[in-house]
């Protein structure tokens, strides 16, 4: 038996948020367009609401993930013609860099502080994954032996996942660790995969034309959808429930695949996590269990088809 609540979090004004990451305490951070049609940076707890972070002295800014210590990272425009990464931690946003060009953003960290992203190069178009082991030190993880890699999830070990090019220019998921650097970890037979999020066992998620899971035991394997022909898995905890987004074989009012959230059970259910009304719903971060509870952050149509930040409580038998 699973009860599923779901509750809308609301804008800083405009019409449009989503919720990118959530912690064991609840507390949510994502996107928000304001009142001035601006791109901002939010964190939303129960007691107090939605509140724009305001993380650097620029117009636009994302909040992309929070620790289980409340520290946030992101990105944000400097004042000065360049967008950087930014860690905020205690109420101080430090600005962490990039690897010589004039644009990064950090896309996730772990209990530590540890950060990873991705961010230009200096004269190169290319962007390169990014790994911050320590303040002060960042680290380019490379490629596959293409253009370009994006970091977008790092466990407490410091092993990190993304996607990365290959040599023919393919998009495929990666691990990477400090023993064995960048691997490659394949695809369904798609041509292209990305690696969303690891947890502390080792287990990968993402999406190569199907959610999948990977494991050093048993490689990649195809999670299913909720009934349609696609779906992707966004984020995994540590009891190995993986959250993401799925068609579910109908279609909408436009003559388009409907996507709905989903939640997979460690039994191995995939369980539609629902809308706000609307008819599409993407659940893109899992927190670890707290008080028998498990939050969801991600995104949903309401009824007027406005995107609204989500969060879902869900409780497992």
């Amino acid at each position: 038996m699973v009860d599923v609540s779901i509750h809308d979090l609301g804008t800083l004004g405009g019409a449009v948020s989503q919720a990118k990451a959530v912690n064991p305490l609840g507390q949510v951070v994502g996107t928000s367009r304001d009142g001035l049609g601006r791109s901002r940076a939010f964190l939303w707890q129960e007691k107090v609401g939605i509140v724009d972070l305001n993380p650097l002295t620029g117009v636009h800014t994302s909040a992309n993930d929070i620790n289980a210590t409340g520290e946030i990272v992101g990105g944000g425009d400097t004042g000065f013609g360049e967008f950087h990464a930014y860690l905020l931690s205690e109420d101080t946003s430090l600005d962490l860099g990039t690897l010589g060009g004039n644009e990064s953003e950090a896309l996730a960290l772990n209990r530590l502080g540890q950060v990873v992203g991705h961010s230009r190069l200096r004269g190169a178009p290319a962007k390169h994954a990014f790994y911050i082991p320590q303040p002060g030190t960042m680290v380019d993880l490379g490629s596959l032996g293409g253009a370009t890699s994006i970091a977008h999830d790092v466990n407490d070990h410091g092993d990190v996942v993304g996607l990365a090019e290959t040599q023919a220019g393919q998009p495929h998921a990666f691990l990477w660790t400090a023993a064995r650097h960048m691997r490659d970890l394949g695809t369904l037979g798609a041509p292209a995969s990305i690696a969303l999020g690891i947890n502390n066992c080792g287990a990968v998620v993402g999406g190569s034309g199907r959610a999948f899971l990977w494991t050093e035991q048993t490689g990649i394997v195809d999670l299913g959808t909720l009934g349609g022909r696609t779906s992707c898995a966004n984020d995994v905890n540590e009891l190995g429930c993986v959250v993401g987004v799925s068609q579910t074989g109908h279609t909408d009012r436009r003559g388009l695949p409907v996507t709905h959230a989903f939640l997979r059970t460690p039994a191995g259910k995939m369980l539609d996590l629902g809308t706000l009304g609307g008819e599409h719903s993407s659940a893109a971060a899992i927190s670890e269990e707290n008080g028998g509870v498990l939050w969801i952050a991600g995104h949903s149509h309401d009824t007027s088809a406005q995107v609204r930040a989500v969060l879902w409580a869900v409780r497992l038998a």
